[in-house]
């Protein structure tokens, strides 16, 4: 005789309580799955089945979690949600535990990612005048003691990985990075060392980690970059250093707007410029108002957005020195925001300007970010009424996407394909999908 499941009560006072609709709850839930790389096609009858006592497989319970945390505003822990197992531990109370599993992520992806989603709640993070006991340090093995020529090596590891990251995507060398992470960072936090140095290699390794979480997000892994950044901002915490701290806000306030989270976003951003504010200088100062502008101007505030902008400019004028090796914002950079402010506020005319004086002053090496600049300037061109330019353009794109690994560009590539479809008689419209459709299909 068959066994009869038991039906979810928790889950179903969790979902009256939330007020969703099932139909919402499971497009909830293949948002979240989609941010973490997977494609979901749950709908009614899917929570239907899940009342009725069937589990769902893998990491979708933390999709579930996190769906009905956002109706709620506030964490639903995983073993609220009435399927009867204890959820997998996700992160440890330790920082160098934390980096340790980052470096083991990239290798084995499916145990990082078996419980974990990427989360809202996750991105509350405090103002730098409200952390307490900053500096504090994780116990250390005896024996192995590092001194500054360890913190140099980590600091010229990830300028070498920034430059292949820059010119070949964010896709090309990702184990690499998480393989020197699992070994030498990792020893090197786990050594002995005088605090001096110790603080120094925090903040070198939360550099680094930021990397890693920058190139994850480049590479549409989301749950492993938010991992990634907030684990950068604990270290710099420990290394008493606020700059690096808003620098890793900053990298989540970047993947907050791309996944279309555009209030936590703009929070994020200014929770980024407050930690900064007072002990960087005029560029890094532009580096992160540029941030705030783009945000506010997908949450729909124009003055807020517009305002911010300005300022962004008049820091980067103030300037003296060049663009330094991580952290890095010049013209380029300050042309592109331009772009994403204006196309968000809808004048497409001037955001085909900004793009187009955006590659002007974009270094050929950056080859990523000049793919990732084409496209949305093709866009515009198109969404203008300008086909050809907008062929010719995506053409461009795609001799810089063909020298790049990344899922975003490819995703770029798709999005080119879908909106020239309408005009696929068109000469250059159909040489533009085929070969975009190429592209895709051998990446």
């Amino acid at each position: 005789m068959a066994r009869t499941r038991s039906r979810n009560g928790q889950l179903k006072s969790l979902i009256e309580a939330s007020g969703v609709t099932h139909d919402a709850l499971a497009r909830q839930v293949n948002r979240i799955g989609a941010e973490a790389g997977q494609n979901l096609t749950y709908d009614r009858s899917s929570v239907a089945h899940w009342l009725g006592g069937a589990r769902p497989r893998g990491a979708v319970p933390s999709y579930i979690a996190e769906a009905l945390s956002r109706c709620f505003h506030r964490a639903v822990a995983l073993a609220d949600l009435g399927f009867g197992e204890d959820p997998l531990p996700v992160g440890t109370a330790d920082t160098v535990e934390d980096v340790a599993e980052i470096g083991r992520a990239h290798v084995d992806r499916r145990q990082f990612t078996r419980s974990a989603a990427y989360s809202l709640a996750a991105l509350s993070l405090p103002h730098w005048a409200e952390i307490d006991e900053r500096g504090r340090l994780a116990a250390t093995s005896a024996g192995s003691r590092i001194g500054d020529s360890d913190v140099q090596a980590v600091t010229d590891m990830s300028d070498a990985f920034s430059l292949a990251d820059d010119r070949y995507g964010g896709g090309h060398a990702r184990a690499a990075v998480h393989a020197y992470i699992a070994a030498d960072v990792t020893a090197f936090l786990r050594a002995d060392a005088s605090e001096p140095v110790r603080r120094r290699m925090y903040a070198a390794a939360a550099d680094l980690i930021y990397l890693a979480g920058f190139m994850a997000w480049d590479d549409e892994d989301h749950v492993l970059a938010q991992r990634c950044y907030l684990t950068a901002a604990k270290l710099a915490t420990r290394a008493d250093d606020p700059l690096t701290y808003c620098h890793a806000l900053r990298g989540l306030s970047i993947q907050a707007l791309h996944l279309g989270h555009h209030h936590s976003a703009l929070t994020l951003a200014e929770t980024a410029y407050d930690a900064g504010r007072s002990r960087s200088q005029p560029r890094t100062r532009a580096f992160l108002l540029g941030q705030i502008a783009a945000a506010a101007a997908s949450d729909g505030d124009r003055h807020l957005a517009l305002s911010q902008l300005t300022e962004t400019e008049r820091q980067l004028e103030r300037a003296l020195s060049g663009p330094t090796a991580f952290g890095s914002y010049h013209r380029a950079a300050l042309d592109f925001q331009r772009g994403q402010v204006l196309t968000s506020l809808g004048d497409l005319r001037g955001a085909d300007r900004a793009y187009t004086a955006c590659l002007r002053h974009r270094p050929k090496e950056e080859r990523r970010s000049r793919a990732m600049t084409l496209a949305p300037l093709a866009e515009a061109q198109l969404r203008q009424g300008h086909l050809d330019q907008a062929c010719t353009t995506w053409q461009s794109f795609l001799d810089d996407a063909e020298l790049v690994r990344s899922a975003r560009v490819r995703k770029a590539a798709q999005r080119a394909g879908e909106l020239l479809r309408p005009h696929h008689s068109h000469p250059a419209a159909g040489a533009a999908i085929r070969r975009a459709r190429d592209y895709v299909t051998t990446t």
